[in-house]
C-alpha cells in the first residue's frame, strides 16, 4: 500500500510530461490534417503521417522544455509546468529516447520516399536549433519570431500539401497567411508572458523591442489575421466545415484586445479551444478515412 501511495507522484508526473503543451500538439495534429480533408487525402498512410507530426511536435516542446529547464526554474509558474524541473534526466536517456522516437516518426515520412526523408530532416533540426545550445535560436531577436511563425503552426500543413502532392489553390495560400499570422501571434504573446524569465535567459524579440510595444503589435497583427478570415469567409473562399475551427478559437484570440497587458493569457481558455477543434477534426478525420 505504501508502494503504491509512493508511486501515484510519479506516474503523475509522467503524465504530466505526455499531456504537456497539449494544446500546442493538438493544433499541429489539426493543421496538418486540414490538407488531407480540403484536398481530399485521407487514407491510411496519411493518417499514419498526421499522427508522427502531432508526435514530432509533443517532441519538440518536450525538448524545449529540458533546454529551458534551467530557466523555468527562475519562475514558480513555468517550473510548475516544466516536467524537468522537477525530475533531473540524465543527458544518455534523453539522447537514447531521442533517437528511439524519432526513428519512428521516420518510418511515417520514408513512406513517401526522398522528400519525406528531407522533411524529416529538416524538423528535427529545427526542433534541436531552436532550443539547444549552441545556437538556441529561441534567444536570438528576430530569428525566435521567424522561425516560429514559419514552423510552428504553418510546417504542418506545408508538410502534408507537399508530400501528398495536393493542387495548390487559392485557400491553401489564404490558411498559410492566417497560420503564419496566428503563429507569429501566440509566439509574441509567450514571449510578453515571459518577459521577466526571458530577461534572465538571454533576451528574445519582445525583451529587444519593449513589452508595451510588442503588445501593441500582437493586437494589431491579431486584427490583420481575423480581418483576413473574415473576408475569406464572406467570399466564399474559406468553406463552411471549416468554420467551426475559427469559432472555436476566436474566444482566445479576442481575449487578447480587453485583457491588461501585464495579464497572461488564459491557459484554460486556450486548452479548452485547442481541444475542441482537435476533437471535431479526429470526428471529421476518422469519418472520411472509415467510409
Amino acid at each position: 500500500m505504501a508502494q503504491d501511495r509512493a508511486d501515484l507522484p510519479r506516474k503523475r508526473t509522467v503524465l504530466k510530461l505526455i499531456s504537456n503543451h497539449m494544446d500546442a500538439w493538438q493544433v499541429a495534429l489539426v493543421i496538418a490534417s486540414l490538407p488531407l480533408l480540403i484536398h481530399g487525402a485521407i487514407r491510411w498512410e496519411t493518417a499514419v503521417l498526421v499522427l508522427a507530426i502531432g508526435v514530432g511536435y509533443w517532441f519538440a516542446f518536450a525538448l524545449n522544455d529540458y533546454f529551458d529547464a534551467p530557466y523555468d526554474a527562475l519562475d514558480q509558474q513555468k517550473a510548475a509546468r516544466n516536467f524537468f524541473v522537477h525530475v533531473p534526466v540524465p543527458d544518455w536517456v534523453v539522447v537514447l529516447f531521442s533517437i528511439l522516437l524519432l526513428v519512428g516518426v521516420l518510418i511515417a515520412y520514408a513512406q513517401f520516399g526522398l522528400l519525406g526523408w528531407l522533411f524529416w530532416g529538416v524538423s528535427c533540426f529545427v526542433a534541436w536549433a531552436y532550443s539547444a545550445p549552441p545556437l538556441r535560436l529561441k534567444m536570438r531577436p528576430g530569428l525566435d519570431i521567424i522561425i516560429h511563425a514559419l514552423f510552428v503552426q504553418t510546417f504542418p500543413y506545408l508538410i502534408c500539401m507537399i508530400l501528398v502532392q495536393a493542387s495548390w489553390g487559392l485557400l491553401d495560400w489564404v490558411l498559410l497567411v492566417i497560420l503564419s499570422l496566428a503563429s507569429l501571434t501566440a509566439q509574441l504573446e509567450q514571449q510578453v508572458r515571459d518577459f521577466v524569465v526571458d530577461l534572465q535567459a538571454g533576451g528574445t524579440f519582445t525583451t529587444r523591442l519593449g513589452r508595451q510595444q510588442v503588445v501593441r503589435g500582437l493586437r494589431w497583427a491579431t486584427a490583420v489575421c481575423l480581418l483576413i478570415a473574415f473576408i475569406s469567409v464572406l467570399n466564399g473562399t474559406i468553406p463552411w466545415f471549416l468554420l467551426p475551427f475559427g469559432l472555436i478559437g476566436l474566444p482566445a484570440l479576442l481575449h487578447r484586445f480587453w485583457r491588461q497587458p501585464e495579464t497572461p493569457r488564459s491557459e484554460r481558455l486556450v486548452l479548452l479551444s485547442t481541444t475542441a477543434g482537435f476533437l471535431y477534426a479526429g470526428v471529421i478525420f476518422c469519418y472520411f478515412l472509415l467510409s
